[in-house]
């Protein structure tokens, strides 16, 4: 894999953020970075050229408040010019707690965009990981404020073996695209126990919703089979496994750095 030079992995300029709260999530991301990883060289932007080096054909995309967040899937880089792809690349996700329980739902969304990218996109995570490049994917749980969150706990597990065909499970037989699961557009609701696939695909169809105050078009997102969107969940059920730590935010933070090797 490629190596870049630092002075081409710095060069980038960072979007001005917004202090108008938003609904979709990437704010209470801005401020887990700020708070407990940016001591540790972490930051919310990375240069074009890693981006291209790391997932190819994976277009940049911004995420609304007038700042931008860097390509589909990456939420966080940290610059390492001696790493292939020219540093550390990590998916950050900290879902809500449901208001009337205050429990985390067991599915966590990593995707949601057109059926062309995820497919670039797990293309490209195959391949990474075929040459042995990480890819952290650290599922966060906070309350508190969005622009000051309080650390509860974390699971960081690796988004490319997520979707490594070979470790999927799938245990009803759902069918597949591009290897993974597609969840039934009439699934029954699975509950706590969780879904019986360990990573699944939604087929969704875009529709108009309105327009935002600022004349932003809004839109919604329908369960349709032959919809050209499409999201990517997994599950952090007990069913799956997976286990969610407590600690200080220097635990967490050598936790996120130890998961940029794969072991």
């Amino acid at each position: 894999m490629a190596r870049i030079k630092a002075s081409v992995l710095r060069d980038f300029v960072t979007p001005e953020e917004s202090d108008e709260e938003s609904s979709h999530g990437s704010q209470r991301e801005d401020s887990i970075i700020r708070d407990f990883l940016a001591p540790s060289g972490w930051g919310r932007e990375a240069s074009a050229a890693a981006k291209a080096a790391f997932l190819p054909d994976v277009a940049p995309v911004k995420e609304g408040n007038g700042r931008g967040r860097g390509a589909t899937l990456i939420d966080a880089f940290r610059v390492n010019p001696s790493r292939a792809c020219g540093g550390d690349f990590l998916s950050l996700k900290a879902p809500k707690a449901r208001k009337e329980s205050r429990k985390f739902p067991s599915s966590v969304e990593l995707f949601k965009g057109t059926r062309a990218t995820l497919i670039a996109g797990i293309s490209a995570m195959n391949g990474n990981r075929e040459k042995r490049k990480a890819f952290p994917l650290a599922i966060v749980h906070t309350d508190g404020e969005t622009f000051a969150p309080n650390l509860i706990e974390w699971c960081i597990l690796d988004l490319g073996v997520l979707v490594n065909p070979e470790k999927i499970v799938n245990g009803e037989d759902w069918a597949t695209w591009v290897d993974v699961p597609v969840k039934p557009w009439n699934d029954r609701a699975r509950g706590a126990g969780g879904s019986p696939a360990s990573v699944w695909v939604s087929f969704l169809r875009r529709e108009r919703a309105g327009v935002s105050k600022k004349g932003v078009v809004l839109y919604s997102f329908t369960p349709d089979p032959l919809g050209e969107y499409v999201s990517l969940n997994t599950t952090v059920s007990k069913r799956s496994g997976h286990r969610f730590i407590a600690g200080s935010p220097e635990d967490f933070a050598r936790d996120v750095d130890a998961a940029t090797v794969l072991r």
